[in-house]
């Protein structure tokens, strides 16, 4: 039996107690298969199904008689993915938010007028090891056990580019708990009790995005088997993002609407958040994240049985702000990177942004 990538749920209190319930006229149909094609046969062959969906690269080739009537169906541009549903963002949202409900997960964002879900930190269960001491010291103390990484995810849907359909992408942002001088391992010497740690931001993660994505898929009518034919296999493609005029911009080799979108996609996955944007002029307006997590703030191992000191005010940081321009060009988009109001940015913070955006968008 093949061990689950992700778990969620039992490492969740929240099943319960989310209070972000689906009215009952607006619960979405169960899983009745609607969205899986009939199958077919060749010659003597058995009945071979007819996955509903199927993975296109950046040059998106003729779509197949299967394409056409897939009711989701996953798009690749570079190193993103994404998909695309049959069905308006209206009839889609309760369904994903049901999703990641199921899951185990809050919703700290759950705004439909700007196309945003965004989950609370949980902990992949999945990760723990699976040796037989601790199995067994979850059967009795599984609430002291842990794996020291959290995570959240970020989904935004979309009206996707042919009427009628609707876009849903998906980021990962991930923390990991470290000592507080940066080892991952104490200093010998040092009382337990006094080993304070401290929550870091760690890279994020196509492969849990790519899960997501198949669980997804899976809920919207595919078989285990057909969602992860359709996720894992990827294809290598031309560079598609690269540094132009002395690495000052980005040139996109996509039309506006779908560089507007990969773009994006792109802010989530870097640790940006998007405060506000305005497509008419093709503006972002971001600021970097903030490292710490809720109560990301030193903690001692004594601290998360309820004792130690409380903790004490700290000042706000403030976080440097950008506005990301993205323009149609004759061929592909242009992105460049300003300081708040249009203002010329510091030369280092923009290289970083740049530099980073390409990472996704290549």
């Amino acid at each position: 039996m093949l061990q689950r990538k992700v778990d969620y749920r039992s490492g969740s209190d929240n099943v319960s107690k989310n209070n972000l319930e689906i009215p009952p006229d607006l619960t979405a149909p169960a899983n009745t298969g609607v969205y899986t094609m009939p199958s077919r046969s060749v010659g003597n062959e058995a009945p071979v199904p007819v996955s509903k969906t199927a993975s296109t690269t950046a040059e998106e080739p003729a779509a197949t008689p299967a394409q056409v009537n897939a009711k989701a169906r996953l798009v690749q541009a570079g190193g993103q993915r994404w998909l695309v549903v049959q069905g308006e963002p209206a009839k889609i949202w309760p369904e994903i938010r049901e999703f990641w409900l199921d899951n185990g997960f809050l919703l700290s964002v759950d705004n439909p007028s700007i196309g945003v879900m965004e989950t609370d930190w949980l902990e992949n269960r999945a990760n723990l090891p699976q040796d037989w001491v601790t199995k067994l010291l979850r059967k009795v103390a599984d609430q002291f056990i842990s794996t020291g990484e959290l995570d959240k995810f970020r989904t935004r849907i979309e009206p996707g580019t042919t009427p009628g359909t609707t876009e849903i992408y998906v980021s990962h942002r991930g923390m990991t708990e470290v000592f507080a001088d940066g080892s991952s391992e104490a200093k010998v010497g040092t009382p337990t009790g006094e080993a304070k740690t401290v929550w870091t931001p760690r890279p994020s993660d196509p492969e849990l995005e790519a899960e997501m994505l198949s669980l997804m898929l899976q809920r919207l009518g595919m078989t285990e088997q057909q969602a992860q034919a359709v996720v894992n296999p990827t294809k290598q493609v031309k560079a598609r993002a690269t540094l132009v005029d002395n690495n000052t911009a980005l040139n996109i080799d996509d039309a506006f609407d779908r560089a507007w979108r990969r773009v994006g996609l792109a802010l989530d996955r870097v640790g940006y958040v998007v405060y506000d944007r305005d497509r008419s002029k093709g503006v972002y307006f971001v600021r970097r994240a903030e490292a710490d997590i809720g109560e990301e703030k030193k903690t001692s191992f004594w601290s998360s049985f309820g004792f130690g000191d409380k903790d004490k005010p700290q000042q706000a940081k403030v976080m440097p702000e950008y506005e990301i321009h993205v323009a149609q060009q004759v061929s592909g988009s242009r992105l460049t990177v300003t300081g708040k109001d249009g203002v010329a940015a510091d030369p280092e913070g923009q290289a970083k942004l740049l530099s980073a955006l390409q990472g996704q968008l290549r």
